[in-house]
């Protein structure tokens, strides 16, 4: 009875919603003066990898100089790992960048399995009134979906900042929880908004239809007949896997009322291999979005 009991403490465990964010939300940024321009966010489903979490700390690295590369100001991150040899990814990433961060667990547990992942959002800027919500309805016992929320206090205006990842399973679970994640939004305020993530389903869903009717899609704003695939990179050790065939990863834009964000330019990233000494290496089986965003009166 003794070895069931810890048995099912263990299950209830292994897999879990975090309670509390992670990370230094303020105070911690030393990126160093910007260049001028347009407010820009970086989003990437980063792969976490587990169990082998093969070439996690290289593909990090190469996170980490993209993110310089672009100089970018906001970063919105899936599939972020807590792994044994790293620790916490969302951590290393932000000290290779000298961003503040915070990060939110949605599944595993690091006490029970020596792994985690769940959302996280990169800053120059300080970060406040963080936040976060469990998306409905489930798809599994050991699946959850989350939103991570919170409040970049820039230098042209306040931007309310959400990333989320949906579940790749039942279609109608992901419109589900897509209408989840936009009455969490809704219920933030009018300030202008964006919503980054890995929605796992294509334009054409009913999800997706849904939510670019409030917001504006800013690839397809700003590219109209460019298929924009994001996913998924079938062999990252090669220069030339099959190429991504699915376009699931997106970057919206709620202009806002009181102060707007307009929309400057979106373009894919990350959509090309690292050659170095040991070879190719690309940075994720996901291709990232660089949304250029202009705050104002």
């Amino acid at each position: 009875m003794l070895v069931a009991a810890a048995l099912t403490v263990w299950a209830l465990n292994a897999s879990r919603v975090g309670d509390r964010v992670e990370g230094c939300p303020e105070g911690c940024a030393v990126a160093g003066e910007r260049r001028d321009g347009s407010l820009r966010v970086i989003s990437l489903n980063i792969l976490h990898g587990f169990p082998r979490f093969d070439r996690l700390r290289k593909r990090l690295d190469l996170i980490a100089e993209e993110v310089h590369r672009q100089d970018a100001d906001i970063v919105c991150l899936q599939e972020v790992p807590w792994a044994p040899h790293i620790g916490s990814a969302a951590q290393y990433l932000a000290a290779r960048t000298g961003l503040n961060h915070v990060y939110f667990r949605a599944n595993g547990n690091r006490w029970t399995i020596l792994f985690e992942e769940g959302e996280a959002i990169l800053s120059r800027y300080p970060l406040r009134d963080v936040t976060f919500e469990e998306l409905q309805p489930r798809a599994g016992f050991f699946e959850h979906r989350v939103v991570l929320a919170a409040t970049a206090i820039t230098p042209w205006g306040e931007l309310l900042v959400f990333v989320t990842h949906l579940t790749t399973g039942d279609p109608l679970i992901n419109r589900s929880q897509a209408k989840s994640l936009m009455a969490f939004v809704a219920r933030r305020g009018e300030e202008p908004a964006i919503v980054a993530g890995d929605f796992n389903a294509m334009e054409d869903s009913p999800g997706i239809k849904a939510i670019s009717t409030q917001a504006v899609d800013t690839y397809r704003a700003m590219h109209p007949e460019d298929p924009g695939f994001t996913c998924c990179i079938d062999d990252l050790s090669s220069a030339f896997p099959d190429p991504p065939d699915e376009r699931i990863d997106y970057v919206f834009l709620f202009p806002g009322k009181q102060h707007r964000a307009d929309l400057a330019s979106c373009e894919r990233v990350l959509d090309q291999p690292f050659h170095s000494t040991d070879g190719w290496q690309w940075a994720s089986d996901h291709v990232g979005l660089l949304t250029l965003i202009s705050i104002g009166e």
